[in-house]
């Protein structure tokens, strides 16, 4: 299983380039139904203040829609687990902490270009 952070989930949604091979392949895998993501509760916040913002080409809804429908994209809360969790996780923001708890939690590694987490080595990263 993996963990996607903000980032990556609109390089893949997107289809940009930005988006580095091996998450490209995870995400085809996710897609064919060879493998699962995690999408954290706050990635899908994040997307849709970014989707409001129209900093980015896109609806929210279908997101929604493709997530709804899909058995390889799981949504996991922000719930009491969680944040038992981010607390034993410095030196980052608190959206990160909660990605990266997610990640802790499910025993995933994290879909990430984000130097900031990987210098952390709090989790497996994947890009």
């Amino acid at each position: 299983m993996f963990v996607s952070d903000t980032q990556s989930l609109i390089w893949h949604l997107t289809e940009d380039s930005k988006l580095g091979k091996n998450a490209l392949k995870v995400f085809e895998d996710a897609d064919s139904g060879k493998e699962i993501i995690i999408i954290p509760t706050i990635v899908l916040a994040e997307l849709l203040h970014i989707c409001e913002k129209k900093k980015i080409n896109f609806r929210f809804d279908y997101v929604l829609e493709k997530l709804k429908d899909s058995s390889n994209y799981v949504v996991y809360n922000l719930d009491f687990q969680v944040i038992l969790k981010i607390k034993k996780i410095k030196n980052s923001d608190l959206h990160d902490r909660i990605i990266i708890a997610t990640a802790l939690i499910t025993k995933s590694k994290l879909i990430t270009k984000d130097n900031v987490i990987k210098r952390l080595d709090y989790v497996q990263t994947l890009w």
